[in-house]
């Protein structure tokens, strides 16, 4: 049982809360979590205090200081070390396009939008944050390992996606506007949603097949997760 915080583990495992280390694992702090994370063979490490939850073959005992102090949190039972997700692209009807996102929160809960809406795919262009960061994580209700999520550039993104007869819809504001009610629903659809400040760029938007935004009253604009579960649940399939 490891008991210093001294320890070359311990403080290797503190540094995995920086994301340039991150770059082949990363921390889970959930139990969920970690149960899926072993569930589909991604789970490295178990860091257990006095009983470890199920056997695994890498598992490290600690004190509970330690354990704390690797967390960055008090009072958890076990954590966990996962290697990062192999990204792919799914084969599903419905796809989200995130634009340059700044906020993990942001990302994490339109992951978790995606797995209630039946959205298979996430693809996040280069330069969005990053999906490994704990904000995003603790809100993804396990999107990180049940969904199909990929980095891209989103100009080659959305011609892949045209050329498999997916419709792909930019959401912002244009000459062109649709608004969300008037978009007819396809049996392939795509929806791109826009950085928190500067929304889609341009390029990307103009690559679309239309433009649209949801209809709303007494507020000028919505978060985009919140746009985002919107237009997801607006275009879920079969619906």
């Amino acid at each position: 049982m490891i008991t210093s915080l001294d320890n070359k583990t311990v403080k290797e495992l503190r540094k995995l809360h920086q994301k340039k280390y991150r770059e082949e694992r990363f921390l889970l702090l959930d139990e969920e979590l970690i149960s899926l994370a072993n569930e589909k063979g991604y789970l490295k490490k178990l860091v257990y205090v006095n009983e470890p939850p199920f056997v695994f073959p890498d598992s490290l005992e600690v004190s509970q200081q330690v354990l704390d102090k690797i967390a960055g949190r008090d009072g958890l039972r076990y954590i966990g070390v996962s290697e990062k997700i192999r990204e792919r692209h799914g084969d599903g009807d419905r796809v989200v396009l995130l634009d340059h996102l700044q906020d993990p929160l942001n990302i994490g809960r339109i992951m978790e939008g995606a797995l209630h809406f039946g959205f298979d795919t996430i693809v996040l262009s280069e330069g969005s944050a990053d999906i490994y960061n704990e904000k995003c994580l603790s809100v993804c209700k396990g999107g990180i390992f049940e969904l199909n999520i990929c980095h891209r550039d989103l100009p080659d993104e959305i011609s892949f996606l045209k050329d498999r007869g997916y419709k792909v819809y930019a959401t912002g504001l244009s000459e062109n506007t649709l608004d969300m009610a008037d978009v007819d629903k396809a049996e392939k659809m795509a929806f791109i949603l826009g950085n928190e400040g500067s929304g889609v760029e341009k390029e990307v938007m103009d690559l679309s097949d239309g433009v649209m935004k949801i209809d709303m009253r007494n507020i000028d604009s919505l978060n985009v997760a919140m746009a985002a579960s919107i237009i997801m649940y607006h275009f879920q399939s079969g619906q």
